[in-house]
């Protein structure tokens, strides 16, 4: 096999793993993948790029890394999905930039949310929107898309609950603790496992259970201060 088809054999052979991966795990366009996906999309373009051009590592064993790479990929994203507190730190949290028509300044001012003022307002121009007057609540979302909620509109669901675990970051949102949650479910003959995903949307709390049964709780939760 000469040189010039042994890369071309790499290069295919590594196109169809890549390929593979993302069409198995449902990733196929760039807005779908975590952070997890675009770091490991890094290194398995590095193991690419660093095999397909040697002709010194068999075929065999640039097959089995990015076999372990994708593996190792799918792993981290399954963690991700069942435990919170990982996917917090892997994927990131909502940063909420405007809240109840104020700029939370604080927030935009810590430096390890890096906040650009200036692209906030060049967003909302693009969208029609003249100033942050007119701005009810906005945040800036994990993949890095600004959702932002005019003030006629309501907004945004806020999950509770999701595969049985009571999520940490929306109840820091509100004057409320983990207690509240439970008393609601309890109120309600409801256990916590049988809960699929709970969202708190418009003063409702919007409860799917695992058998797909609904069950809707008319509850207004108390906001924090704004800063």
């Amino acid at each position: 096999m000469t040189y010039f088809a042994l890369v071309f054999l790499k290069f295919i052979l590594g196109f169809i793993i890549v390929i593979c991966y993302f069409n198995l795990s449902g990733k196929t366009q760039i807005s779908q993948m975590s952070p997890i996906d675009l770091i490991g999309n890094f290194i398995l373009g590095g193991i690419i790029g660093g095999v397909i051009y040697s002709d010194t590592i068999p075929v065999y064993t640039y097959v089995l890394v990015l076999i372990i790479g994708t593996f190792l990929m799918h792993i981290l994203n399954k963690i991700a999905k069942e435990f919170e507190m990982f996917r917090s730190f892997t994927l990131g949290d909502p940063i909420i930039i405007i809240k109840n028509g104020q700029l939370m300044i604080d927030t935009i001012n810590n430096k390890h949310n890096k906040i650009d003022i200036i692209n906030l307002l060049s967003i909302l121009h693009s969208r029609g929107i003249g100033s942050i007057q007119e701005i009810h609540y906005a945040q800036v979302e994990p993949n890095g898309q600004l959702t932002i909620i005019e003030k006629d509109q309501h907004e945004p669901s806020i999950v509770l609950i999701l595969r049985g675990e009571i999520q940490r970051l929306p109840l820091e949102l509100f004057d409320t603790d983990n207690d509240f949650i439970v008393h609601l479910l309890e109120n309600n003959d409801l256990k916590l496992e049988e809960v699929f995903i709970a969202e708190y949307y418009s003063q409702t709390i919007i409860i799917t259970l695992n058998s797909r049964k609904k069950v809707t709780v008319p509850v207004t939760l108390k906001p924090k201060e704004s800063n």
